[in-house]
């Protein structure tokens, strides 16, 4: 089964969503998921971006070396079993662009067609809290991801 995790910039939610998949995949010794990550944007400017998201990633022994961003492409339709959409926008620009449906992170996880949100920067820098949070969700639903996966109808 090959899986592509998409959101916008390529750079924050479907990054951590590769990475912590790849590695739940090999601390548990899985083969039989391959895993990318893409996103619409996927050259837009990161300077005003935070990198929170890797540090955090960095402090729970996640690999993240290998990093780089993919811009998405309609060939990945033939490319991947299963795109998962990050946020209900990525689900949504699918279906508006090539009429085809695509699941949510959270639908799979938690059967609940919920987004995950990167917050915007604020004054008082809480944003950054809730990124990690969020690579903590992301790293923690992998478990029952991953179990899930095998309910799910593979997207043709």
């Amino acid at each position: 089964m090959k899986i592509l995790f998409l959101c916008t910039d390529n750079y924050t939610r479907s990054i951590t969503a590769e990475f912590c998949l790849v590695n739940y995949l090999k601390k548990n010794n899985l083969s039989h998921i391959e895993v990318q990550s893409a996103g619409f944007k996927s050259n837009s400017d990161l300077s005003s971006f935070s990198s929170i998201h890797f540090d955090r990633m960095d402090q729970l022994s996640i690999d993240t070396s290998n990093f780089k961003r993919t811009q998405f492409n309609k060939e990945f339709f033939e490319e991947f079993s299963v795109i998962v959409g990050m946020g209900k926008e990525h689900k949504d620009y699918i279906l508006q662009e090539y009429g085809k449906r695509i699941y949510l992170f959270n639908e799979i996880y938690k059967k609940e067609e919920i987004s995950l949100v990167v917050p915007p920067p604020d004054e008082d820098g809480s944003y950054l809290e809730e990124i990690k949070n969020m690579v903590d969700y992301i790293h923690n639903a992998m478990p029952k991801f991953v179990e899930n996966l095998s309910l799910i109808q593979v997207q043709t």
